[in-house]
């Protein structure tokens, strides 16, 4: 569209930047108080709940999630980068598809019986679960795209809450794994009728079947994507379940719950729609992507030192006296985020870009190392052959390999800026370690403040950088980083 004359070139940046700064805080401030109050339901559960009815929880849930993949075929993710923006068509398509996978799900529920007896009634119960989630990824899009998180924010917290206070009032009156579902399926209905609540009026509703073919072509490689990482995000536990029992599997999916608790719930969510905004400016571009992958790299770095050094008081505090088991899973699952940051915002630039095959490659590599070694090292090691597994990722090496080649001209300053990132806090951890007895909880307090300098340390390294992001308004394209706005 070409600017009228009285029209500043940089007033949509300047839009988008302050919309992005408004989402960002918003995203971050609710990540914040969501995290808390995960930690203080996970808490209270770990100790009224068995490990068995968390393992059993975790393998229903799983199929659901995956079978969620399978309502989509791509298309909510789609939906982000469509300038048609078919909300209507999606979520007709979504809604539909998702009410045929449930009566599916109810009917052929039996087969799951072989990986355990009581799962078939759990997955019956969740079935419901799959058009819930349809109406909420298609709403959310919605807010994410606009860079409008701050609406939902509240809500997203509300959900976190209801969860929490739903499942241990349940598990008090004795529900065990049904707390679980009940306050998975009530808290996402709330948040779900929420979210239609506030974007009432505002999203175009129209259904055009005629549009839903090319709609599924332009989706169908990111549906692969999807799906492939799906499987890679939830196989292990199923792995686990076939050269184990459930409550192993119980330890496992707590440890990794713990040990991705930050990574999963730190996502820069509003990485996606910025980059999207500004995918016709290479400069912009690049340091979007820069600064998006140093915020979610530096909360993963100093989550995974802190657990490193605390791993028994970790287990202690979060799920109680009976998962002495979840320590040494902990201990190696908590380090497998340092390996794994571009697949998530790399990938998000990869996706603006249309390079979805690329992206394909390197998630389907990451699937495909961890299902084989999984497989080979639990069968060897039990369920801490399966933690080890986790480090293969292949996918990741891919990954950054095409990163790098999308910041020709400006490498050397990205890898200079993750090096500083995975090394700057690293000696006030090993001070504390060093100078306190492990396993204590002065060991803990020490560790806390090495999060508290480490983080001021990164802070007053990186915080100028933003300021001048969000101060330069309409800069002009960074001829070095010219690869960075093509597509393929």
């Amino acid at each position: 569209m070409e600017h009228s004359p009285h029209q500043d070139p940089a007033a949509p940046v300047v839009g988008a930047k302050q919309r992005l700064l408004h989402s960002t805080v918003s995203a971050y401030a609710s990540l914040l108080v969501r995290l808390l109050i995960a930690f203080g339901t996970r808490i209270v559960l770990a100790r009224l709940i068995l490990p068995e009815g968390h393992g059993l929880f975790e393998l229903a849930l799983r199929v659901v999630v995956l079978l969620s993949a399978v309502r989509d075929l791509g298309l909510t993710h789609h939906l982000m980068r469509d300038p048609r923006e078919s909300y209507g068509t999606i979520l007709a398509w979504s809604c539909g598809a998702g009410a045929a996978l449930s009566v599916a799900l109810v009917v052929t529920a039996d087969f799951f019986a072989a990986l355990n007896p009581d799962l078939p009634e759990v997955l019956r119960a969740l079935a419901v679960w799959i058009v819930i989630d349809a109406v909420i990824m298609v709403y959310r899009t919605f807010f994410e795209r606009r860079l409008r998180i701050r609406e939902i924010a509240g809500f997203e917290i509300l959900r976190g809450l209801l969860f929490g206070l739903l499942a241990i009032a349940f598990a008090l009156a004795g529900g065990e794994v049904w707390a679980f579902v009940g306050g998975e399926l009530l808290a996402s209905a709330v948040f779900a009728l929420l979210l239609l609540w506030r974007a009432r009026g505002q999203v175009p509703l129209v259904v055009d079947w005629q549009r839903l073919r090319g709609l599924l072509r332009a989706s169908r490689t990111l549906f692969m994507v999807w799906a492939a990482f799906q499987v890679f995000t939830y196989i292990d536990a199923f792995i686990v379940e076939v050269f184990s029992t459930t409550t192993d599997v119980g330890y496992y999916v707590r440890a990794y719950m713990i040990a991705f608790l930050v990574p999963l719930t730190l996502t820069p969510r509003p990485l996606l729609p910025a980059l999207v905004e500004f995918r016709d400016d290479a400069g912009q571009f690049a340091e979007t992507l820069r600064l998006g992958t140093l915020v979610f790299l530096s909360g993963i770095v100093l989550s995974a030192y802190f657990l490193f050094f605390n791993v028994e008081k970790t287990v202690a505090i979060l799920l109680g006296p009976n998962w002495e088991a979840a320590e040494p899973l902990l201990c190696i699952l908590c380090l497998v985020p340092l390996v794994d940051v571009f697949t998530t915002t790399g990938g998000e630039a990869l996706k603006v870009q249309n390079r979805d095959r690329l992206w394909l490659g390197t998630v389907a590599l990451n699937m495909t190392a961890l299902v084989a070694f999984g497989f080979l090292f639990t069968y060897w090691w039990g369920p801490e052959g399966m933690a080890w597994a986790n480090y293969l990722r292949l996918g990741s090496l891919l990954m950054l390999v095409m990163i790098l080649r999308l910041f020709a001209g400006r490498r050397r300053r990205l890898v200079g800026d993750l090096l500083q990132v995975y090394l700057l806090p690293l000696p006030f951890f090993l001070a504390a370690a060093a100078l306190l007895a492990e396993g204590t909880w002065e060991r803990v307090a020490g560790s806390l403040a090495a999060v508290a300098l480490a983080g001021g340390v990164l802070a007053f390294r990186f915080l100028p950088d933003y300021r001048r992001f969000f101060r330069r308004a309409g800069a002009a394209p960074d001829t070095g980083n010219a690869d960075i706005g093509t597509t393929s």
